[in-house]
């Protein structure tokens, strides 16, 4: 594969990691060094917190109540410990860092007993908590540009804080903090939202008057720490932004790449203050593949829709999809209960923190039957926008939006027929794909969550009435209307897309992700039926491979799941063969697969393999906070700024452009046109057993990024645990297929990278 790639340097990029060059024990002498030159030490104990036996539940009020007690114990245990030394501390102030090894615990906390070294025989297996304990401690004593929180072995940066619609409870932002310390001796700095709820004196319980947890003053009023809400609701917090105003660096100083540019300086000094020495792990591209994306996957042939939005869709909003999905190659389309909307909603403001519905079903959910011969797309209704239409319904009996719903017995309709026709308890696999929609909208300005986007200011609209007046019954009708009604109307192809190119209209980024995955799924339907129907890719320098793909899921506290794909690869032509979907098998079958340290009876979460049982080797795929980098821009992004040489500009014009990330994207000024880049995989080659690489997003840059630009590895062992060397890696048939079938922004969205076809196909089975 390699000679089809252009080799060529890019610009390096700067990254949220570090690696140690000392062994760890060399780290702990650093660190005692450091904190004894501080008159800080660290002590530690093993805490004997028994868990009451209403706290064994896995019930999340039970989880939030033992955290808590667990955590009162340990202060208190800890503010014994230092009264010996004669220091009288709040809980507030006291830092620790619970860690676990071997099923045993440890708490390591801060002490004026800076010639305690007892620790150092410990910090080999519990060297992430210790170091993040002093690391804690470094940036506390030098301050910081933000304010921050202290509390649960966590040093919150605060982004946000705000008063509650009645005003007697705070809703503070922010980003939590922790250094990823891996076997490989790389440093992540990983930031993590968080969305807290903290309550009055006057209203936050305790069973103890000097325990009121962790406390925040706001308006000169003191706060207590509640419980941590869902921060993935709604996003407060964005990787990036682009002011309008080039002056206005407010909205930047609180984004993630801000904090990351600004935490990765601080975290290089802290080393060099302790003498740790360490490598800057930028990312630099050596090598890039062009246009190696799957781009024809072809289109369904039948579609049924099934409304779920709370309201029926009109005779027109039916006649445009059927009109607008035959010029996407969809000839039979239907609609379930004849488009009528199967529950209706209706938002309850009763808890403010905690936004709920009450859902009501129209259609029995339960009676909801699919076949599969077809394809489903359902129109959902969106209840949060990070949430989407995920609900689980409580005791009171109304449905409250989340992600966490696996274990909740109640959940909403989609969720409920994803669980009912799950392949791996059926057997059989069923076509369906979901869009959230707060409303059907079938045209709108662009970002109106509508099916089709146009500009509205670029469009003239008297030339517009005369090229719709054929299909508006002469009705002098506004640009929505005008554009719908000829939309809707015009069967001809060719004039369809004409006018849509004339006017700027577009399908919405949504939809356009939707139909793609359609594709895919129609593609898996029909090959697990037949295995001879296959997807054509671009031909390889070799003419048949058979392997596997494997995709292992086993969430905490659950039950581990896994599926096992075997692919054929042959005359341009990928086939499903066959498939795994019993877990003993597959244990057996591949006993490369990775366990907990602690519980070895349980596999480790998200692991990604291909696998060639003809070399007995294996390939695994990955992005981990542990492992792989997030690339976070160039170096000085925040010093220019502030000497006002950078501007914050998202258009890329030549090599005097301002550069911000990811510089791989942007590596060369010849690249003509600039558009070229986002078909552009970018390697870095540089290490001897591994393989990283960037996959740019497939469209530009919005005005606000929501999450980072991450780097994906691959890695090769043989059966025998032997590495494989980059060079014989890189150039294997699996390595091959797996860049040949990467679908641009697809799998993955609102992220911006992606992964390939042959991953999607197994974590579908898994998820869908």
């Amino acid at each position: 594969m390699k000679d089809k790639m252009t080799k060529a340097f890019s610009d390096k990029s700067r990254t949220n990691q570090l690696e140690i060059l000392m062994k760890p024990e060399e780290v702990a002498e650093k660190l005692f060094l450091y904190l004894f030159k501080n008159n800080i030490g660290i002590e530690h104990f093993t805490p004997e917190y028994q868990v009451p036996e209403d706290e064994n539940s896995q019930d999340e009020d039970s989880q939030t109540n033992y955290y808590k007690k667990r955590h009162k114990f340990i202060k208190s245990q800890i503010q014994e410990r230092l009264s010996v030394n004669g220091v009288k501390s709040k809980y507030s102030d006291i830092q620790y860092f619970l860690s676990y090894v071997d099923d045993k615990k440890n708490v390591f906390f801060l002490s004026p007993n800076n010639s305690h070294s007892g620790w150092k025989q410990l910090f080999s297996k519990n060297q992430e908590r210790i170091f993040n304990l002093v690391f804690k401690f470094y940036l506390l004593s030098q301050g910081l540009s933000v304010e921050t929180m202290n509390g649960f072995e966590e040093l919150l940066l605060q982004h946000s804080r705000s008063l509650s619609k009645s005003e007697n409870a705070l809703i503070v932002w922010g980003q939590n903090l922790l250094i990823k310390y891996n076997n490989h001796n790389v440093l992540t700095l990983t930031l993590s939202r968080k969305r807290r709820l903290l309550l009055p004196n006057d209203e936050y319980i305790t069973t103890d008057s000097d325990d009121l947890g962790e406390l925040l003053v706001y308006k000169n009023k003191n706060y207590y720490f509640e419980r941590d809400l869902d921060a993935r609701r709604q996003n407060s917090i964005h990787f990036m932004q682009f002011p309008k105003v080039q002056e206005d660096f407010d909205k930047f100083k609180k984004t993630q790449v801000y904090h990351y540019q600004n935490l990765m300086t601080k975290l290089e000094s802290f080393l060099s203050e302790c003498g740790i020495n360490f490598n800057l792990l930028h990312f630099q591209a050596d090598h890039y593949l062009e246009n190696h994306f799957i781009k024809n996957i072809e289109s369904v042939e039948l579609l049924e829709i099934i409304n779920n939005t709370g309201i029926d869709l009109t005779e027109s909003d039916k006649q445009f999809m059927k009109n607008f999905l035959k010029h996407q190659g969809i000839f039979l389309l239907t609609f379930y209960n004849s488009g009528k909307t199967v529950s209706t909603y209706e938002q309850v403001v009763e808890n403010e923190d905690e936004p709920c519905w009450k859902i009501t079903e129209v259609v029995s959910w339960s009676n909801i039957k699919l076949d599969k011969g077809k394809n489903y797309l359902v129109f959902n209704k969106q209840l949060e926008k990070e949430v989407g239409s995920m609900a689980y319904q409580k005791d009171d009996g109304f449905w409250y939006p989340s992600t966490q719903i696996d274990n909740k017995v109640k959940v909403d309709f989609y969720s409920q027929l994803k669980r009912k026709f799950k392949y791996l308890d059926t057997g059989e696999f069923f076509s369906t794909q979901g869009i959230n929609i707060t409303e059907f909208r079938a045209v709108g300005v662009k970002y109106s969550g509508s099916v089709l986007n146009y500009i509205d200011k670029k469009i003239d609209e008297d030339t517009l009435r005369q090229d719709t007046q054929a299909f508006t019954n002469g009705k002098f009708l506004d640009v929505e209307d005008s554009i719908l009604c000829y939309l809707k109307g015009q069967t001809d192809g060719e004039q369809w897309k004409n006018f849509c190119d004339n006017y700027k209209v577009n399908i919405a980024p949504e939809f356009q992700k939707v139909l793609i995955e359609l594709g895919i799924k129609n593609w898996m339907r029909q090959s697990l039926v037949d295995s001879s129907f296959g997807l054509q890719i671009a031909p390889q320098s070799f003419t048949e491979k058979k392997f596997f793909t494997i995709y292992v899921r086993s969430p905490r506290k659950k039950k581990a799941k896994a599926v096992a794909v075997e692919f054929l690869y042959k005359d341009s032509c990928i086939y499903i063969k066959n498939i795994m979907r019993d877990m003993k098998q597959i244990e057996k079958e591949f006993p490369f697969l990775r366990r907990q340290k602690n519980k070895s009876e349980k596999l480790i979460d998200d692991q990604q393999y291909f696998v060639d049982e003809s070399e007995q080797l294996y390939i695994s795929c990955y992005t981990n906070d542990f492992y792989t980098p997030t690339l976070i821009g160039r170096n000085g992004i925040i010093e220019d700024m502030e000497k006002g040489t950078l501007k914050i500009n998202r258009e890329i014009q030549d090599e005097n452009s301002s550069r911000l990330f990811p510089l791989v994207s942007y590596y060369s000024g010849e690249v003509r046109p600039i558009k070229r880049i986002q078909n552009m995989i970018c390697f870095d080659l540089q290490n001897k057993i591994f393989v990283q690489y960037y996959v740019p997003p497939g469209k530009n840059m919005d005005s606000s990024l929501n999450k980072g630009f991450r780097v994906y590895h691959l890695i090769g062992k043989t059966y025998s645990q032997t590495p494989i060397h980059t060079s014989e890696l890189i150039e294997h048939p699996i390595t091959a297929l797996h860049f040949s079938t990467l679908t641009q922004n697809v799998l993955k969205i609102s992220d911006n990278s992606q992964s390939s076809l042959l991953q999607k196909v197994a974590k579908v089975l898994i998820e869908n």
